[in-house]
């Protein structure tokens, strides 16, 4: 008698776990979608950052002229 007691008692325990785990399935999975969501918008801005940095570099800087004309640079503090 008492291992039918002690029987039915881990079977409405395990019952009343399935019931929660179920009532939270919903809440997990809602969270799992907006955690994908979250990557991969990071992935996108990585990505976009990746390609802006490429073409970046295809920029040829060798023809430019870096060099400021006289009187165009800072100025100095008159006392």
């Amino acid at each position: 008698m008492k291992l039918k007691k002690q029987w039915a008692t881990e079977k409405t325990a395990l019952q009343k776990f399935d019931r929660a785990f179920l009532r939270h399935t919903g809440k997990l999975n809602e969270f799992k979608v907006t955690l994908d969501t979250r990557f991969q918008v990071l992935q996108d801005l990585l990505e976009e950052e990746k390609n802006c940095y490429r073409k970046h570099q295809g920029i040829d800087y060798r023809g430019t002229n870096f060099n400021l004309p006289e009187g165009s640079g800072p100025q100095e503090a008159s006392s």
